[in-house]
């Protein structure tokens, strides 16, 4: 669910629940200010128009010089000044013998007609007031709703950070494709341990499991080679991502196959590292998940050939193609010519010095400078891990832009998509992009 559908549930959520609040609070009042002898419709327009409850609770202040009472005999609405009940004619209150005025029982003298009390009126059953058992459940409603508001939101808030189900790429091997496939001898022979370490029950599952922070990235990766000993060779299977509550799962349903001469390569991206979650045979399995510092899957890490020595580089992009740009104008250049190198040496030197540019925060004057920042001339370096002639672009390439500024030479690295992706390159790197052309 998109965070746009999310906000507008919640905000009818709240739109509705200060409804119901307002229409609870103006029922009250009207019932009970037309009880007392009040203005009903007046004090139900305050109590619900104005603000924070303001109004209700002038109201409720109001109300007491408003007495609410009833007849003890028969439970009709009477006031004070009430002698008898005008339905059952019940005696509320003692009255002056000469002009029926209401009077205490302790009073000598009528205060109307002067007339002497004997204190020998008729017995007298007085009103009673009213239990209000409406008012408690309308302040049970204000507290409560709100609350429930407020627990809504911090359960969306959760929902949210578990954040929306990743992307998955997957692919069953076996173990001589593997072999095939792993371009490190040393993380074939670290799976092989890993493998013949297992106890191999038909009914688990085991995973090598390895997270990669997202640096070129919005997202994390976390790549998974698993294995299940009698879930090979797949004809049907299916695989999925999920969030909730609890985190990210990453789904893998298989068919029971009997067969264990098999791996599977899974890369995950989204923001949490996934459970896994393993079905074999429609039946819910362990599985065994073991961490490690290196990537045991096929798919490839791109390291940082900076911080890596020439003798553990495990891989090498296949090609880099430095385009030559030729100032034409103020943003514009045009190709003054292209050198493919294949030739590993220099393809280490070349990303080396590239992964060792120093990295701009959003603090670095290069980006308040945006605006007014000329980037014609230079050279694009396009960065191919793989080679693939049909596309012009795809994922295993990386295009990167090198321009001077102010005698200063910047590197636009664009594997890096969180936008701070600026380099401030070493002054030798422009010399060693233009000795490729000599």
């Amino acid at each position: 669910m998109s965070l746009l559908i999310e906000s507008t549930i919640f905000l009818l959520v709240v739109l509705a629940a200060l409804l119901t609040i307002s229409v609870l609070i103006g029922v009250y009042v009207y019932r009970d200010a037309r009880r007392r002898g009040m203005n009903a419709v007046l004090w139900t327009l305050i109590a619900v128009a104005a603000p924070a409850l303001v109004g209700f609770i002038i109201y409720l202040l109001v109300r007491g010089n408003y007495a609410d009472l009833e007849c003890p005999q028969c439970g009709a609405a009477v006031t004070e000044q009430y002698v008898v009940c005008p339905q059952c004619g019940t005696k509320l209150r003692p009255a002056c013998p000469n002009c029926a005025f209401p009077v205490e029982p302790d009073w000598k003298v009528c205060p109307k007609c002067a007339a002497p009390l004997d204190g020998g009126e008729a017995q007298t059953n007085p009103p009673l007031r009213r239990r209000d058992k409406t008012l408690g459940k309308i302040l049970i409603a204000i507290i409560v709703i709100p609350v429930l508001l407020i627990l809504f939101s911090i359960v969306g808030f959760v929902v949210f950070q578990a954040g929306a189900p990743g992307s998955v790429s997957f692919q069953e091997l076996t173990f001589e494709e593997y072999d095939q496939q792993q371009p490190s001898e040393v993380v074939r022979g670290a799976v092989r341990r890993w493998l013949a370490g297992l106890e191999g029950r038909g009914d688990r599952a085991y995973a090598l499991r390895y997270d990669l922070p997202g640096e070129y990235d919005y997202e994390n990766k976390s790549y998974f080679l698993v294995y299940v000993p009698a879930g090979g060779g797949q004809s049907n299977m299916s695989i999925g991502s999920g969030s909730s509550l609890f985190g990210s799962t990453l789904s893998l349903d298989l068919e029971w196959t009997g067969n264990s001469g098999s791996l599977f390569s899974v890369r995950y991206t989204g923001e949490k590292t996934p459970k896994l979650d393993i079905t074999l045979g429609g039946k819910g399995i362990r599985c065994v998940t073991e961490t490690v510092n290196y990537n045991p899957t096929t798919f490839l890490v791109y390291p940082d050939y900076s911080q890596t020595p020439r003798e553990d580089v495990e891989f090498l992009p296949e090609r880099i193609t430095v385009v030559k740009l030729e100032r034409t104008g103020k943003g514009s250049s045009t190709n003054a010519g292209a050198v493919g190198v294949t030739d590993e040496d220099t393809l280490y030197k070349l990303m080396a010095a590239i992964d060792g540019g120093e990295r701009q925060d959003w603090e670095s004057p290069i980006y308040q400078s945006m605006s007014g920042l000329d980037i014609s001339g230079g050279f694009e370096v396009i960065v191919e891990y793989k080679v693939r002639e049909e596309y012009v672009m795809h994922e295993d390439m990386a295009r990167l832009r090198v321009f001077e500024q102010d005698g200063v030479c910047w590197l636009i690295d664009k594997r890096i998509r969180h936008g701070d992706n600026f380099r401030r390159m070493d002054e030798d790197f422009y010399g060693l992009l233009e000795g490729l052309f000599q």
